[in-house]
Order: C-alpha cells, then structure tokens, then sequence
C-alpha cells in the first residue's frame, strides 16, 4: 500500500481549486479559507478587477504579518534567554556558596577549630587555645 497525497477541494475568491497534499484535509481547508478571507478583506474598500493582484496585496500582507510575528518571537527568545542566563548564574553562585560551606563544615567535623570571624572573637579563641585566663 502506498501513501500518496490526497485531493481537497477549496473554494478561495469564488474559484475552486484541487489542492493535493499530505497535510490534514482540513487543515487545508483551514489555511483557503483564511485565504479567502483575506482577498475579501483586500476588496472591500477598493475595487480589483484582477484576482491575481488581490492575491498578491492578500499574500505580501499575509507575509508582512508573519514576518512581524517572527521578528516578535525572535526578541522574545533573546529576552527569555537573557533571563536563564541571569538565572544559571545565580543558581551556579548558590552551588558554589553551598560547596564552600560543605567543605567548612566537614574541617569543623574532623576537629579542626572553625574558623569564626565575628567581631572580638578572636580574642576569646585565642585565649582557650592557648589555655590562658586572662582573670588572673
């Protein structure tokens, strides 16, 4: 058995075409009919004798619109991107922070004496390091 296109029927500005195609037949009747529409659309206001310039002025605008769209797109990935950029970032300097604070844990653990930086600290450290007491 072989896949071979089918045939659909459209109607677009009042002529009938056979469009053949491996696409859904109604998805196909979809896209003509907003075909259709748009040369309609193109006519209402002025008056074309040639189909094949309504189709032209249908599809240059249908093009433009596309071509907007994407450009739309296109900025909206760079910002998206930009944006996990930022995010992946952060994240990578949280991991980072994490690790470190990991591995000082682990010193403390082994019987390392932390290191401890608030203020004045040191002085107390130093004093049960060394065993003195300073009260005589």
């Amino acid at each position: 058995m072989t896949d071979r296109p089918d045939n659909t029927r459209v109607n677009i500005y009042g002529r009938e075409y056979s469009i053949r195609g491996e696409g859904d037949p109604a998805y196909i009747l979809e896209i003509a009919h907003f075909l259709d529409m748009r040369m309609r659309q193109m006519t209402e206001n002025v008056t074309m004798t040639s189909t094949a310039k309504v189709a032209i002025l249908a599809s240059l605008n249908i093009i433009d619109e596309l071509f907007s769209k994407t450009g739309q797109l296109e900025e909206t990935e760079d910002s998206h991107q930009m944006f996990l950029n930022k995010l992946a970032g952060k994240i990578e300097k949280v991991l980072e922070e994490t690790e470190s604070l990991s591995r000082h844990e682990k010193k403390g653990v082994s019987g390392d004496s932390p290191n401890i930086s608030t203020p004045g600290a040191g002085i107390f450290q130093k004093q049960i390091q060394d065993g003195s007491d300073s009260r005589g």
